[in-house]
């Protein structure tokens, strides 16, 4: 149920206001336009969509220990892996400050 709550707070940012939620988030921390907002917020409603519904498959599917096991590591481990294929995604589309002070002294 929480991951399907997150899914439906993400999903409803793009609705409601003027900015996404990860926007208002990390809008002050990076520079993107409103269309990359807009495809990352979709890709965390699937994310966690899909963590959802892999959490019920593991806790019906197998005993209790290994449900237990997989929220703690395994839904861990899921999420990091898809934080860095976002960092991956957000690279390409970050443009790099000239401005910047060269450490050269």
């Amino acid at each position: 149920m929480v991951n399907w709550l997150f899914a439906v707070a993400f999903a409803g940012s793009c609705f409601i206001g003027q900015k996404t939620l990860l926007e208002r988030m990390m809008g002050s921390q990076l520079k993107l336009p409103s269309t990359i907002w807009v495809k990352l917020t979709f890709a965390w409603v699937l994310f966690f969509l899909v963590m959802g519904l892999v959490n019920l498959y593991v806790a019906f599917t197998f005993d209790e220990n290994t449900w237990v096991n997989f929220k703690l590591f395994g839904m861990l481990g899921l999420t990091v892996i898809f934080m860095l294929g976002q960092a991956v995604y957000l690279s390409r589309h970050l443009k790099v400050d000239d401005d910047s002070p060269s450490k050269e002294s």
